[in-house]
């Protein structure tokens, strides 16, 4: 499901933009790839949604009984794209999954594509490593205990609600995090909330 087009990229991440319409599957902690190739992909986490505004905006948002039909209009229309921002986190070349930086970033115009495919979300997450890569981006202004927490609780759901990956991830994050309570504990209560049946998350609380 192609979900829209790089703008801009380094090895780190990327941004992509999308029409209005194509806004209803993409979602905050959301795995999508860039096709870089045709036999190269490259993973990231969705961290970031930004609507820019324009001078149409600017001047319809002063405007009294504004009717819906010129709303749908610069919606769907407008010349700015909505921008997400991308951590990346991985990439598959010649069918060979890795977690980690790529060799070399997507380029202009390459199509993101949203991972929902069970399969496939399990052949990427099925290794833990690529945590690692998140945790250490609180630096990069990204809130990555609510990413976290997103992205565990959509993985979880599209691996048919997996408590055994769960709980894995949640050690793993734990050891990870054991050195550092103030980013740990905020961390483990979003998950309590957010997957409140594990048990592993009760002697945390």
């Amino acid at each position: 499901m192609e979900i829209g087009r790089i703008l801009r990229a380094s090895t780190q991440g990327f941004a992509f933009g999308c029409r209005a319409a194509q806004l209803e599957n993409p979602y905050f902690g959301a795995l999508v790839k860039a096709e870089a190739k045709p036999n190269e992909c490259i993973y990231g986490m969705i961290y970031n949604f930004n609507v820019d505004d324009d001078p149409l905006v600017r001047r319809l948002v002063l405007a009294e009984n504004l009717p819906m039909s010129a709303i749908e209009d610069q919606r769907n229309n407008r010349l700015l794209p909505i921008e997400m921002s991308v951590l990346t986190v991985g990439y598959n070349r010649d069918g060979v999954v890795r977690q980690g930086l790529p060799p070399r970033p997507p380029l202009n115009l390459d199509p993101v594509q949203l991972v929902d495919d069970p399969d496939e979300v399990k052949l990427f997450t099925e290794r833990l490593s690529y945590l690692r890569l998140v945790l250490k981006s609180a630096d990069a202004k990204i809130p990555v205990e609510q990413l976290l927490v997103a992205h565990i609780r959509a993985v979880h759901q599209l691996r048919g609600r997996d408590d055994a990956w769960a709980i894995n991830v949640i050690q793993e994050v734990i050891e990870l995090l054991r050195g550092d309570y103030a980013t740990l504990i905020p961390t483990l209560e979003a998950l309590s909330d957010a997957l409140p049946t594990l048990p592993i998350l009760t002697q945390y609380e």
